[in-house]
């Protein structure tokens, strides 16, 4: 009895153990790879490409006490790669991000800047110092988040699959490379924040009182922020326990009732916005401003590249994050397992895929995975722990063994890749699948990896035509009159269906003729070929 005893105390602890373990992998990593040293003023750390944006807030309001960013204009001002030189239609400097990170690195930074102050360090917001408070906020975020995702599953799911589902979902996906290789992204920042959110909206509709309105209308404000279109865990809050057409109708009367809540939650929501709008005031002349615009960017809604999101080797979710197919394949286990959970999952999995998928660079960027989705994976922990309670419960002791071997495979080929990914055998936005199938499960990059690597031309993608280029040498088109080129290219265009469409729907937007909107494409081709 002392022993079975034992057993039980050990399995309720589990879960808490997990973290731990998870915590101690991460420190781990962190230390090992140590990303927040400076080592020239080129190569900072975590401050480089868009964090220098989401950062710069900070730097610039703080150090510099100038966001109009006019100080870049000054004599003997030294860039040194932190401020992107972006202007508004009015000729002003912007940050093309809008502030929501800065706000979450705040506490952070002021640590650091004290440290600084105090330890006689450099006080320009970019030194090692102000990389490793960063690199350890991220940290503690993860940590927090895991701690309150671990309190929603154990209220579900036994300990075991709490604690199986803690492991998957921080180890066998890319939240593991983006809480430490490049924890100041804004993905953990966002997974902390709607795992927070998750758990106010179960306490809301226990306790529907105005601290909750508040927090509730802060957090989405917040999540928003940071990423515009996490904007759809709203869905969370209004589909949460609505199991059917009836109880969407009384959810309808709930809100209704109680309208100063909702008034309250809007007041929360918009204070939390209202810096980002002076700030669009300040710059632009305009309270509200669509500042990824000035950069060409934008969504194609009748476009959206839903299997190159989800199933691409370019960079897509389900191979490059699989536990997360699976999590996907759970859904329809919460029908019966968690119906509380169900549509909201459900309704949030299918606008999130539409919205990502219709962004013109549907694929992000550089970057390990489809790194978009990290948002929601607290979200997508419930269907996972419904999936890996089955494979738990299961009677047969060889389904069950097979069960336990694909999870472990899953969160090791999570781990390979994210190696893979830091030494330059998974490219950041230019893999194929003969470029992955070269280099599966090895440690080292096979011959021919680099020449099957194809790249984006960014600058069509965002008029919503992907067109890749081989990495290897082609000296076809320069050997050739400019005129048979650009004929021959509009041939091969032409050719693919896919193509075609991409194009007929880019002469209708810019009310060009289709035969002048291949002519445009191929003169661009033409040139980055011959260039």
């Amino acid at each position: 009895m002392a022993l079975n005893a034992r057993t039980v105390l050990i399995v309720k602890k589990l879960p808490g153990l997990t973290v731990l373990l998870i915590s101690l992998i991460f420190l781990a990593t962190n230390f090992t790879h140590h990303s927040w040293t400076r080592t020239n003023p080129g190569k900072r750390g975590v401050i480089k490409h868009d964090v220098n944006m989401y950062y710069a807030y900070l730097t610039a309001g703080i150090i510099e006490k100038d966001l109009t960013l006019e100080f870049m204009s000054e004599p003997g001002f030294d860039n040194q790669f932190r401020y992107w030189n972006t202007r508004a239609e009015n000729g002003n400097r912007i940050i093309i991000t809008s502030m929501g990170l800065a706000f979450m690195y705040a506490p952070f930074f002021f640590m650091a800047h004290l440290v600084a102050h105090l330890s006689g360090l450099p006080t320009d917001g970019y030194g090692s110092i102000y990389q490793f408070f960063l690199v350890f906020g991220g940290l503690v975020y993860v940590i927090l988040a895991l701690l309150i995702l671990r309190r929603l599953l154990i209220r579900i799911f036994d300990p075991v699959t709490t604690s199986i589902t803690l492991v998957l979902v921080a180890i066998g996906t890319n939240l593991y490379y983006y809480s430490t290789y490049e924890a100041a992204m804004p993905h953990v920042y966002n997974f902390f924040l709607v795992t927070l959110f998750t758990r106010q909206v179960i306490r809301w509709y226990r306790h529907p009182g105005w601290k909750n309105a508040l927090l509730i209308g802060g957090l989405l404000g917040l999540i928003s922020l940071i990423r515009p279109t996490n904007i759809l865990v709203f869905f969370i809050l209004f589909l949460w326990d609505v199991k059917s057409l009836d109880e969407f109708r009384q959810r309808i009367i709930f809100f209704l009732q109680r309208y100063y809540l909702v008034l309250l939650m809007l007041a929360a929501f918009l204070l939390v916005w209202t810096p980002q709008m002076l700030y669009w005031k300040m710059i632009t002349g305009q309270f509200l401003y669509f500042s990824y615009g000035v950069a060409g960017a934008s969504f194609y809604f009748a476009s959206p590249q839903i299997f190159g999101s989800l199933f691409s080797f370019i960079k897509g979710w389900y191979v490059y994050t699989p536990v997360m197919l699976f999590a996907t394949i759970g859904i329809l286990l919460l029908h019966k397992r968690y119906k509380t959970s169900f549509l909201p999952v459900l309704v949030l999995f299918l606008t999130m895929v539409y919205v990502q998928s219709s962004w013109w660079s549907w694929w992000f960027g550089g970057g390990f995975g489809l790194r978009a989705y990290i948002d929601i994976y607290a979200v997508m922990a419930f269907p996972l722990a419904a999936l890996v309670e089955k494979v738990v419960g299961l009677r047969t002791t060889w389904k069950r063994v097979a069960g336990y071997a694909v999870m472990i495979f899953l969160v090791y080929l999570s781990w390979h890749q994210t190696y893979q990914y830091h030494k330059g055998m998974i490219h950041y936005c230019g893999m194929t699948k003969e470029s992955y199938m070269l280099n599966f499960l090895k440690y080292k990059s096979a011959p021919g990896y680099w020449s099957a690597v194809r790249m984006p031309d960014h600058q069509l993608a965002r008029q919503g035509i992907y067109y890749y280029y081989d990495t290897t040498t082609n000296d076809e088109f320069r050997e050739m009159q400019e005129a048979h080129a650009l004929e021959k290219i509009i041939t091969q265009l032409k050719s693919d269906n896919r193509m075609n469409r991409q194009v007929a729907r880019y002469a209708e937007r810019e009310g060009l003729g289709l035969e002048e909107a291949y002519e445009q494409i191929a003169t661009r081709i033409y040139n980055m070929k011959t260039d």
